[in-house]
């Protein structure tokens, strides 16, 4: 078994000492970080993902490669470093008032630090002004609101209308998701983007990365 082979599937099984042991031994060999991220680290988070999708794993088991993927990405993080720049497309997300739940929202916040954006993550049971001013404050085009419960879902239509009074909501293109929304509540707050899964959101974003900033 490769290097390669070896941080996937300590990947898989959550093993992070040993993610960061190979990924280390794989540089000195001369890999190349790049091919590492993409097609060793995204590629095993992307399949215990979807593993998690179809009930086949449990969320600890979600948990421990989230966080084998945290450190390998520490690993690789300084020879991926460019210098300060500009970005085109800039990500504010957060989950939304009354609602502390952020597993999902850190996911796809790992996949997103994969790619050419800056993200503002907000945390949790973040009020709907505060998602407007970071917006305003970073110039930012992407909002990504998530909710788990039924209870906080409204607080998503709270700074959907906010976004229309402050005349941001034609620049900014806004994705929601969590367990207790979907594509009906999408079409009735008005938000661009619902999605089952982070490797759909992605896709999504992927395609319409252009349009969104023509539109910001």
């Amino acid at each position: 078994m490769n290097y390669c082979e070896k941080i996937r599937q300590s990947m898989i099984d959550g093993d992070d000492d040993s993610v960061v042991k190979y990924i280390k031994k794989s540089l000195l060999s001369g890999y190349d970080p790049k091919y590492i991220l993409k097609n060793i680290l995204i590629d095993a988070l992307s399949l215990i993902a979807k593993k998690e999708e179809k009930n086949e794993c449990l969320i600890p088991e979600v948990l421990l490669a989230m966080q084998a993927f945290k450190s390998g990405y520490k690993v690789i993080e300084p020879y991926l470093k460019e210098k300060e720049k500009d970005y085109d497309i800039i990500i504010v997300m957060g989950t939304v008032q009354g609602d502390i739940h952020d597993l999902g929202k850190n996911v796809i916040k790992m996949f997103l630090e994969t790619l050419d954006v800056k993200i503002i993550d907000l945390g949790t049971d973040v009020p709907a002004e505060k998602f407007i001013e970071a917006i305003e404050n970073y110039n930012a085009n992407i909002l990504m609101m998530s909710s788990l419960l039924t209870t906080t879902m409204s607080e998503m239509k709270k700074v959907m209308d906010m976004l229309e009074d402050r005349k941001l909501r034609q620049r900014v293109h806004v994705f929601i998701g969590g367990a207790s929304v979907g594509e009906s509540f999408r079409e009735k707050i008005g938000a661009d983007c619902y999605t089952e899964s982070v490797v759909d959101l992605l896709d999504y974003l992927k395609k319409n990365m252009a349009r969104i900033k023509e539109n910001s």
